[in-house]
């Protein structure tokens, strides 16, 4: 009986090999006579991605994927099965399955040209060949090159023509340049754009300006209206054909001003300046037609005109901005300006134009801080005396000088050099200072005094050795001491795992990351860029949400009030928008009440370039639907807020005190610019950038402070050189400012504050970090407008202490101990 007993149990991992593979080849089967062929690859990456960590069954899965592969590749009538059967034999990644993949591939090319799969094998194979040169123009002439004749008759051709005259123009072979130009039009004779490239790249180099107009009057007629290329993306190809009447008209009328035909390209622009469809989801502005109407009307000896154009254009901004730079130049010609400062000139034309909004004026050189660069900043008070001092990039720290300058006391403080690449300021030690954690590498530096010294020791934070991007701090379990989460980003396109350490005092922590449930279920890391406490469900816990990069899905970790927490990104809306297992490039966010309805909403800021867009999100702005479920919806699109594709921070805050959180959000790579949004107070915003003088260029981090303790929020924006926008707002509302001192860690981070009356109800959250590393000042700022005493002030402390108070006087700062 015992042996057999053990006989029967040593035949039960035989017996479920043996049913596995029976399984697996009865569901395979089935597919392949049932489904579809996308279905049947769908089917084969599930079966692969079960089976990843079994050597053994992966090579079962594998053999009949290959036997399926084989079967579908003789379907050589059928393009869509063959590139089933391609894409299988990739899968496999054998050097023998790549080659009949290969040997697949090239007889879907040469059998069907112009089929979506040949298509999408063009697409795949040019950015393949073309991101490893992507700087080396000469090497991509003749890839690109090797491709168009490599693929004869897809209309994948449009974007390589395009690639490819870029990179001939950079060496500056203009023969190549003409001929390839010809090839183009050849190719596509019903669309506008070889028209309107070949006009602009022919007047740009002077080699046939007549032959240039009459191509851009052909492609400006055609941008109107011009057939849809088959397999293009549907929303990449809208997003162009709403703004190809205007790039068409702007390079039209480029050339009519050059040969002097002043009144025509006049009428031309005017047209389309108030007849375009242009909206909500398009970064085209009309910068640069209205800088060509400035130089129409400037031409035609109408100046006031051209000054109005010319301020319309700068208005606008465009996305590299060229034409709103050239527009800055044109205006000060005209006004005889070449010499004066950017704040004066924005002066000028606020009152050109009666602008009654916002103000600021960058005070960087002012106040010390010319050509200094960071990407990563954080308010906060190291040294007590009341004004909010900066660190930048988690190792230059800058004290404020009475509201009047900033002198940076890096070396006198650190005794240690202290290296980093990003920092938050908390009292980790809960001895009354602000500490430092920083990250790149991961430290603790405790403040004595205004002396800082690293954390060492037995429980200190040692450096993870990884690409960290976010961090986020708080008191996720109520006991006292602050938490520490750290968004990992990725090595080599590996993405790594998320850490999180729990506050055991006196500034060491113990990594409880698995315990405390922050592991995706399916065990997967994602490419974690920035992290945001905050308790959006209203329980007195605090959450976090985790923004994700490489369009993977965000996380929110919701806590069940002891530390433990579950994502519940996809349940309550705040994951992103899957497309085809895709997600979004999400850098930073921020919880934040804009609609002042008590519960926090959130905006995510998403990288998304338009050759992505049908399955990149754009940045999103949730409003939180409250109570009971806790959803999000986003309202991106209602509220006025554009697109662009490279958002990469928000920040939220009241910059004209009417009671209501407006949003600053910084844009990633060179000539980027940044937007305000000011809040209409209806779930509106409208965008005032330029005039109110607040515009970055390149810019990352991003956050707020009353640096001058005048009752206004002031802008630090960094990316490339850093810029300090001081409030200047003429009659701006009333305000309250609340420094908030708990008796754990004097920080106060995770206080919930709502200030109140009969008419108004307006909640605030101490932050511990924000976005990709970023702080505002832990001080907390209230705009009242014009709303009148008495205010009911409640104060909920991380230790669950409720404190309440009666506000009868305004616009001042008052301390609230625990």
């Amino acid at each position: 009986m015992i042996q057999r007993e053990k006989a029967s149990k040593k035949g039960e991992p035989k017996l479920k090999k043996i049913l596995f593979l029976i399984t697996i080849l009865f569901f395979l089967s089935c597919s392949l006579k049932e489904s579809k062929p996308e279905k049947i690859l769908d089917d084969w990456k599930m079966l692969l991605e079960e089976v990843r960590d079994d050597s053994i069954r992966i090579n079962e899965v594998k053999s009949e994927i290959r036997n399926q592969a084989s079967e579908l590749s003789q379907s050589e009538t059928d393009p869509e099965k063959l590139f089933v059967a391609f894409s299988g034999f990739q899968l496999l990644e054998n050097h023998q399955d790549s080659l009949r993949a290969e040997k697949i591939k090239n007889t879907i090319i040469e059998k069907f040209p112009e089929s979506e799969q040949t298509y999408n094998l063009a697409n795949s194979e040019f950015y393949d060949k073309v991101y490893p040169i992507w700087r080396n123009d000469s090497l991509k002439i003749e890839v690109i090159s090797e491709l168009l004749l490599k693929y004869p008759k897809t209309n994948w051709r449009r974007t390589m023509y395009l690639y490819l005259l870029y990179s001939l123009q950079n060496e500056e072979k203009i023969n190549d340049l003409k001929n390839v130009l010809s090839e183009f039009r050849n190719a596509f004779p019903d669309d506008y754009l070889p028209y309107v490239r070949s006009a602009s790249y022919l007047f740009k180099n002077k080699t046939d300006s007549t032959l240039a107009l009459e191509l851009a009057r052909k492609g400006f007629s055609i941008s109107f209206d011009y057939p849809t290329l088959d397999y293009f993306p549907p929303m990449e190809w809208d997003l162009e054909k709403r703004a190809a009447s205007v790039n068409s008209a702007a390079i039209l009328t480029e050339i009519l001003v050059g040969f002097e035909e002043y009144s025509e390209a006049k009428e031309i622009l005017l047209n389309i300046i108030d007849n375009n469809q242009l909206g909500i989801d398009d970064e085209t502005t009309l910068g640069q037609c209205y800088y060509l109407l400035a130089k129409s009307y400037e031409g035609l000896q109408e100046i006031e005109k051209a000054k109005d154009s010319a301020i319309n254009a700068i208005i606008s901004g465009d996305s590299r901005n060229v034409y709103t730079s050239k527009s800055d130049t044109l205006f000060r010609e005209f006004m005889n300006l070449q010499q004066t400062d950017k704040n004066e000139v924005i002066s000028i034309i606020r009152n050109r134009i009666n602008y009654e909004d916002v103000e600021f004026t960058d005070v960087s050189e002012e106040y010390g801080l010319k050509d200094i660069s960071a990407g990563r900043i954080a308010w906060g008070d190291f040294d007590n005396d009341g004004f909010q001092d900066m660190l930048l990039n988690g190792n230059r720290l800058f004290r404020n000088d009475n509201g009047r300058y900033f002198t940076e006391v890096t070396k006198q403080v650190f005794p240690d050099t202290i290296r980093a690449n990003g920092g938050l300021w908390g009292d980790f030690n809960n001895d009354g200072n602000l500490d430092i954690v920083t990250k790149e590498p991961e430290s603790i530096w405790l403040n004595f005094n205004g002396i800082f010294k690293k954390a060492t020791g037995e429980n200190s934070l040692k450096d993870n050795e990884v690409s960290t991007e976010g961090i986020g701090i708080g008191d996720v379990n109520n006991d006292g001491f602050i938490d520490i989460y750290f968004a990992n980003y990725e090595k080599n396109y590996v993405y790594e795992t998320d850490q999180f350490f729990v506050g055991i005092g006196n500034g060491k922590f113990q990594e409880l990351t698995e315990k405390s449930g922050l592991i995706p279920k399916d065990g997967k890391n994602r490419a974690g860029r920035g992290v945001n406490f905050g308790d959006f469900d209203n329980d007195s816990n605090l959450d976090i949400f985790v923004s994700n990069y490489r369009l993977t899905e965000n996380f929110l970790w919701k806590n069940d009030g002891t530390g433990v927490f579950t994502n519940e990104a996809r349940n309550l809306g705040v994951s992103g928008i899957e497309i085809d297992n895709w997600w979004g490039h999400t850098i930073g966010s921020e919880w934040g009440d804009f609609d002042n309805d008590g519960d926090f909403d959130l905006i995510t800021a998403n990288l998304a370039h338009p050759r992505y867009i049908d399955f990149s999100n754009k940045t999103m702005l949730y409003e939180n639907l409250g109570d009971p479920n806790w959803k999000f919806k986003d309202i991106r699109r209602s509220a006025g807020i554009r697109f662009e594709e490279t958002h990469s921070e928000p920040a939220w805050g009241d910059l004209n005190n009417d009671g209501f959180l407006d949003l600053y959000i910084n844009c990633v790579y060179e000539g980027r610019r940044s937007f305000l949004y000011m809040n209409n107070g209806d779930k509106t915003f409208r965008e005032i950038t330029f005039l109110a003088g607040v515009r970055h260029f390149n810019g990352w981090g991003v956050a707020f402070a009353d640096l001058d303790n005048d009752g206004d929020l002031d802008i630090l924006a960094a990316g490339g050189k850093i810029q300090l926008f001081r409030n200047e707002t003429p009659n701006p509302g009333n305000w309250l400012e609340v420094k908030v001192v708990s008796k754990d860690h004097v920080d106060g981070i995770g206080t919930r504050l709502t200030l109140s009356n009969e008419k108004i109800n307006l909640i605030r959250e101490i932050q511990g970090g924000k976005g990709t590393t970023n702080q505002h000042s832990l001080v907390q700022h209230f705009g009242l407008g014009n709303w009148k005493i008495p205010f009911e002030l409640e104060v909920r402390f991380p230790s669950g202490k409720v404190k309440n108070i009666k506000i009868n006087k305004l616009n001042r700062l008052i301390e609230f101990r625990e």
